[in-house]
């Protein structure tokens, strides 16, 4: 089966301190949807908006709140890689499986400093490490030939997160390595990911449709047609990214009463126009899926 991971939200109060009450009621529902991993302060949590004692005190309450109920991976993602290697240092004792990591995003390394940004941080963990090739955020992208590198050099170099619609650098990283998977990082790309050879997704609409996904990577596996889910995913992800995420889904989360409509500066709520539109067709997408 393939994989499910939630690129976790953080809820924050009124008053812009992080709200545990609310992120409980959010993991706790997503664990019953069986969802199978989690990941901790990476874009959709926030994290550079997010201090290192509130990092760090994030990851620990979602380890004991899951309880080796499902996966965590923590985002240590900065533009520098000695930022990256402190939050490692500090958190590599607790009891999660892995780091989700960008690459240092700003200044725009050659893809020589992409392998020593992430063999340096490799070489001072025994936990696995998921790489993360996000150019639109980084501005810069990760190349086959230095994933391929990383992980034929470094055994606890497990994963990439791709999102990215280069499907062609996914099939060369598969034939070039073993033992490695490639997940989703593209939710209204996951039906094209997949047929390519990546093996389930970080997913920020699994917030609302953990179900729907469980359901499509079943009917993939037994064969059966998987468009109409396709379709809903397409449609919903275009919803969710109206505007920069995580603006879409905190207000959709605020309307099922699961957290506050409240983001940090430089993110700011929702707008009029893009509420308007998912207003008109959220409840219309989920009675048709």
């Amino acid at each position: 089966m393939k994989k499910l991971y939630t690129a976790l939200i953080t809820p924050f109060t009124i008053t812009n301190d992080i709200d545990y009450p609310a992120l409980d009621k959010i993991i706790l529902r997503l664990l019953d949807e069986k969802v199978e991993g989690f990941v901790v302060c990476g874009t959709t949590g926030e994290s550079s908006t997010c201090s290192e004692n509130e990092k760090l005190a994030l990851l620990e309450h979602v380890i004991e709140l899951c309880d080796h109920r499902a996966e965590i991976y923590f985002g240590i993602g900065s533009s520098n890689t000695c930022d990256s290697m402190r939050l490692l240092k500090l958190s590599e004792a607790l009891d999660f499986e892995g780091y989700l990591i960008v690459p240092p995003y700003y200044n725009q390394p050659t893809q020589f400093g992409l392998y020593e940004h992430f063999s340096t941080l490799a070489t001072e963990t025994k936990k696995k490490i998921m790489l993360y090739n996000v150019p639109a955020r980084c501005g810069v992208s990760l190349s086959a030939a230095t994933v391929i590198k990383l992980a034929n050099d470094f055994e606890n170099i497990v994963a990439l997160k791709q999102a990215s619609r280069d499907l062609e650098m996914v099939k060369e990283i598969l034939n070039a390595t073993q033992d490695f998977i490639v997940l989703s990082g593209n939710d209204d790309y996951l039906l094209e990911g997949i047929t390519s050879g990546m093996s389930g997704v970080v997913s920020v609409i699994a917030h609302f449709a953990a179900l729907q996904m469980h359901a499509f990577f079943e009917g993939l596996e037994e064969g059966r047609d998987v468009s109409e889910l396709d379709i809903f995913f397409k449609k919903l992800a275009h919803l969710c990214f109206l505007e920069s995420n995580p603006i879409v889904i905190k207000y959709l989360l605020s309307q099922k009463n699961e957290c506050e409509n409240v983001l940090r500066l430089p993110m700011t709520a929702i707008g009029y126009e893009a509420r308007v539109v998912l207003d008109q067709n959220y409840d219309k997408l989920f009675m048709e899926s």
